[in-house]
């Protein structure tokens, strides 16, 4: 006898019937979170959480140091690839993030960081579909940049629901998101873009949040993933009451960053180490089984409730040994969370141009 699916579901397939096709195609890129795998995920809830992660013990945490000399030969040679995670539509602060401009430096988040990508190597931009032609436009008007090295990873989109897994429509149009930063790794396999950066003598990535503006492409960190011969090295910093974000934690398997909604019921007030979302990868690691586990986000957009899944970054820590490094919040990690963090942010790097002009 044939199982009836539950009502939702049936609601989903009706909602489906009035996406455009361009929409659904879209969706149902290679790699992205198709309607067969969404539908999945709704029929057959997964737990994303972790059981009983720990605070790792302590020493875990590796300590920067100052060398610099094999970082800066491998970004001078060309073989470190500096990947700015530019996607967010930033709907809660009325456009994009990386359009956003910090005052008395003439420059947006995204100039910033394309000028923070010193040496040889490539600049990828990982952006939203949305997004792309604006962020493209806006790069394009960018001087004293070297264009040739600039190329757009495009995320993936998928659709936006509501608490009932019925699908959003505004205006009849229905609500896309991208879908993470965790795209990154199908992206990279499917556009060949790996691939291609490892046929030409590509050796490392950094990865980096544009909202970040003190995370360049450092030389110092390079050496460091380069001497520990590491799979994965990610940066964290000593984390403070008032953060948000991922935590270091032990779960009992391997060291891994792990989002605090991954936590239920975790006392975040006893993980000492933040994530700073900036990590180091090394190109011949295999990532295209990455980016495939998804996770059941609520948010508030437009004061509504919506229901995003959504896949994390920090599952190459799950998957690859990872080896952890702290870094100072004032050398390397100065997240943008609202305007009003555009002001401190002027402050600090007018006071100090290293931070974007590495012969100040």
């Amino acid at each position: 006898m044939q199982t009836s699916l539950p009502g939702f579901a049936e609601q989903f397939f009706q909602d489906l019937k009035k996406v455009p096709k361009e929409v659904r195609d879209r969706v149902n890129r290679r790699g992205g979170l198709d309607e067969e795998t969404l539908i999945k995920l709704l029929v057959f809830p997964q737990d994303g959480s972790v059981e009983n992660p720990i605070p790792p013990e302590p020493g875990t945490v590796e300590i920067l140091e100052q060398e610099e000399e094999l970082g800066a030969k491998a970004i001078a040679a060309g073989e470190v690839a500096f990947c700015i995670l530019a996607g967010g539509a930033g709907t809660r602060i009325g456009g994009p993030k990386s359009l956003l401009r910090i005052p008395d430096l003439g420059m947006s988040l995204l100039t910033l960081k394309l000028f923070q990508a010193q040496g040889n190597g490539p600049i990828w931009i990982m952006v939203s579909p949305s997004i792309r032609p604006q962020i493209e436009d806006h790069v394009s008007q960018q001087s004293g940049i070297d264009h040739s090295r600039i190329s757009f990873i495009e995320q993936y989109d998928s659709y936006r629901l509501s608490p009932d897994n019925s699908i959003i429509f505004d205006n009849g149009v229905p609500s896309v998101y991208p879908c993470g930063h965790g795209d990154l790794f199908p992206a990279v396999t499917h556009q060949g873009i790996l691939k291609n950066f490892l046929s030409s003598g590509g050796k490392h990535v950094m990865v980096v949040n544009v909202d970040n503006v003190l995370a360049g492409l450092e030389a110092r960190v390079i050496t460091h993933h380069i001497k520990n011969k590491a799979n994965v090295t990610c940066e964290v910093v000593k984390k403070r009451p008032n953060d948000s974000g991922g935590v270091l934690c032990d779960t009992g398997t391997s060291l891994q960053i792990v989002e605090s909604f991954r936590m239920p019921g975790a006392d975040l007030s006893q993980y000492d180490w933040l994530n700073t979302n900036t990590m180091t990868f090394k190109v011949d690691i295999d990532v295209s089984p990455l980016g495939y586990t998804w996770h059941r986000v609520r948010k508030i957009i437009d004061d509504r409730i919506v229901i995003q899944y959504e896949r994390m970054l920090q599952e190459i820590t799950a998957a690859y040994d990872s080896r952890y490094v702290a870094v100072e919040r004032e050398e390397r990690f100065m997240p943008i969370k609202n305007v009003e963090d555009l002001s401190r942010a002027s402050q600090i790097l007018n006071a100090n141009k290293r931070f974007f002009d590495p012969s100040a």
